[in-house]
């Protein structure tokens, strides 16, 4: 597989949000600025510090793609999927009712109430801190450009598409500027995509993205808000206008997974399709033989909702099972959402079993199996 301008067997990753160092967050300086940082500032060195402390496991661990682990601060992880960027763009302000999206409706939805530019750079710093801490290729993570805008309490645009329209333009503009600085893969999380895809999504992605010159990821999830699958919450019950998530009907609706994104995902400019299949297996193995899925596929083969960590064999059978389907030049591997709700010690674990069960299936597939 393609990864950047390496061709890998079998290259590891992982998804999104890894658990920072304890010493990070709640402190003061776990500040991530609208602009640049301060020259020499703590809140630099602290950010630098922890993104290093994240490559370190994952290169310890001897995964080959080295991610960012969502170091963005503040309070909660969830809340910052949306706020890190409504804060860096113009029309927005952070209030209003809890957002309509199925597993996240405990947050509260920017307003748009003017029009959508990007003010200042999304993950620039990132890109910078990880680039610094790793000589392996890097992959920046970005939420979904569907996720925002389904989050918006759109007050000011005619229709969703052309507010989603409006973010496709100011990540444009960071996309460039990342590839401009060296990052090799850009991951967008449209995690929403399995609850429905309309008419203009792939558009919007598309338009995204076109011009930037480095690799493009789609991951989209079954669920992993507070480390559990994806249920529409519960209608009779909430608490102070929220839902009430741990009470949730184990007869609700699950999202329709993989089957949902099909066949619309191929008419994304996509390098690489993400998603889950350790818990689920073939049936959302399937659909990328029903229709001739040709790009590169990335599978979840590690659980980030178990705390048990797998054996390097049990990630190896799961491999194995994703290659009835997608041939080894074209699968990569990584765990199947953000590993953020583990302790960071299970979270290393895991990306080890990761390594040394891609490792067992890479000796096979090379005949160097004892």
């Amino acid at each position: 597989m393609l990864v950047g301008t390496q061709d890998v067997l079998l290259p590891t990753t992982m998804v999104g949000n890894y658990p920072n160092p304890r010493w990070y967050d709640g402190q003061a300086y776990a500040v991530y600025p609208k602009g640049e940082f301060v020259y020499d500032a703590i809140s630099r060195e602290a950010l630098e510090d922890a993104i290093g402390a994240i490559v370190h496991d994952q290169e310890a661990a001897g995964i080959d793609v080295i991610s960012d682990g969502k170091v963005y601060g503040g309070d909660s992880p969830y809340g910052q999927i949306l706020y890190h960027y409504v804060e860096r763009m113009s029309g927005y302000k952070l209030s209003g009712p809890p957002i309509g999206l199925p597993i996240y409706s405990t947050l509260y939805a920017p307003t748009c109430t003017g029009e959508v530019r990007r003010e200042h750079p999304f993950h620039l710093a990132t890109l910078r801190a990880v680039r610094k801490a790793t000589k392996k290729p890097v992959k920046i993570s970005y939420t979904g450009i569907q996720v925002l805008a389904a989050a918006t309490n759109n007050q000011y645009y005619k229709e969703t598409k052309e507010l989603a329209l409006a973010i496709a333009k100011t990540f444009n503009e960071d996309f460039k500027e990342l590839a401009d600085n060296g990052c090799d893969i850009i991951q967008v999380d449209e995690f929403v995509w399995p609850y429905g895809m309309g008419d203009w999504e792939v558009e919007v992605l598309n338009t995204a993205m076109e011009g930037a010159g480095c690799q493009f990821w789609v991951h989209t999830c079954w669920g992993n808000y507070s480390g559990t699958p994806g249920y529409f919450p519960d209608e009779e019950e909430r608490e102070f206008g929220a839902w009430v998530l741990d009470h949730r009907p184990s007869s609700a609706p699950a999202p329709e997974r993989a089957q949902a994104i099909f066949p619309k995902v191929l008419d994304a400019n996509i390098d690489a399709l993400n998603y889950e299949v350790g818990r689920t297996g073939p049936d959302d193995l399937k659909p990328l033989a029903d229709n001739d899925w040709s790009k590169a596929f990335v599978a979840g083969v590690v659980d980030v909702k178990s705390t048990v960590t797998e054996t390097a064999d049990e990630v190896a059978d799961r491999i194995r099972s994703v290659l009835e389907f997608v041939p080894a030049e074209r699968v990569g591997l990584s765990t199947d959402c953000g590993l953020i709700n583990l302790p960071r010690m299970i979270a290393a674990g895991k990306l080890r079993a990761l390594a040394d069960g891609a490792a067992l299936v890479r000796e096979e597939l090379s005949g160097t199996a004892k």
